[in-house]
C-alpha cells in the first residue's frame, strides 16, 4: 500500500480466541492493550485489530478479508505457546498442518500441506533480528524461534505470507508467539488450566505448573517490535 507522509501508515494486528488447552486466550488482552499503547505511544499509526478463527481453513478466510478490506502496510499476528517463557520472535512458516489436537472446527490434520504444491516455508519479513537485538539490549524476555509449531498459528503465519503476496501487498509481515501472562503484580494466575501443546508451539514441562510474564511486559514487546516495523516516517 503507498502512502505519503501526511497519511496515516496502518497495522494489522491479529490474535486468536479460546482452542483445546487454552480456555482463555491471553492474545486477546495483550491486541487490545497493544492497540491502546500505540495509540498513545504512535499517533501517525493506524491499529486494527482483529480476532482469527482457531481453525485451518477458517483462518485463512477470515486473514484473506482482513487484508483485501484493511489494506495494511504491516501485518502482525499473534499466538500463544504455552510454557514458553519469553516472547518468541517467530522467524519461518512452514507449510504444514498437523497436530494432535483438533481446532475449533473439529479438523485433526495430520501431515497435511498448507497449499499443496506451495512454498515450502516463508521467512518472516518483520526485522526480526533488529528487534531482537533491540529488544534484548533493554533487558527484555525475548528470543528468535526458528519454529511456530504445525498448528492454526503456523498456518496463518504461512497464510500471511502468501495471501499478502498473492494481493499484491508488498508489506512486512510475521509472527509472535507468546506465553502465558499474569496481571500487573501478581505472581501467578489461578484457576486458569492451560495445556501446553508441542504442535501449537507450547513446551512441556516437568515441573507444575506454567511459566507465565506480565501481560504489561509483552504489551511492551508487541508494541515495539510493531514500532520497529513501522518507524516514525521523516
Amino acid at each position: 500500500m503507498s502512502t505519503t507522509p501526511t497519511q496515516a501508515r496502518t497495522l494489522l494486528l491479529t490474535f486468536f480466541g479460546p482452542f483445546p488447552g487454552v480456555p482463555v486466550n491471553p492474545t486477546v488482552a495483550l491486541a487490545e492493550g497493544a492497540v491502546r499503547a500505540l495509540n498513545t505511544a504512535r499517533p501517525d499509526l493506524r491499529v486494527v485489530a482483529r480476532e482469527l478463527p482457531v481453525s485451518y481453513d477458517g483462518s485463512s478466510t477470515a486473514l484473506r478479508a482482513a487484508l483485501q478490506e484493511v489494506q495494511p502496510d504491516a501485518l502482525i499476528s499473534l499466538g500463544v505457546a504455552v510454557g514458553r517463557d519469553v516472547v518468541s520472535l517467530e522467524q519461518v512458516a512452514i507449510n504444514l498442518d498437523s497436530a494432535g489436537i483438533e481446532d475449533n472446527d473439529g479438523d485433526r490434520r495430520c501431515d497435511e500441506p498448507i497449499v499443496p504444491d506451495g512454498r515450502e516455508a516463508y521467512f518472516s519479513s518483520l526485522p526480526v533480528r533488529a528487534s531482537y537485538e533491540r529488544l534484548r539490549a533493554a533487558g527484555e524476555p525475548v528470543e528468535i524461534s526458528y519454529t511456530a509449531g504445525t498448528y492454526v498459528c503456523n498456518h496463518v503465519f504461512y497464510e500471511g505470507q502468501r495471501i499478502s503476496r498473492e494481493l499484491g501487498l508488498s508489506i512486512p509481515a510475521g509472527f509472535v508467539h507468546v506465553p502465558a501472562t499474569r496481571a500487573d503484580g501478581e505472581e501467578t494466575t489461578e484457576g486458569v488450566e492451560l495445556t501446553a501443546h508441542r504442535d501449537a508451539g507450547g513446551v512441556v514441562r516437568d515441573e507444575q505448573g506454567v511459566p507465565q510474564l506480565p501481560e504489561s511486559t509483552v504489551v511492551r514487546i508487541i508494541a515495539e517490535v510493531a514500532s520497529g516495523t513501522l518507524p516514525v516516517l521523516d
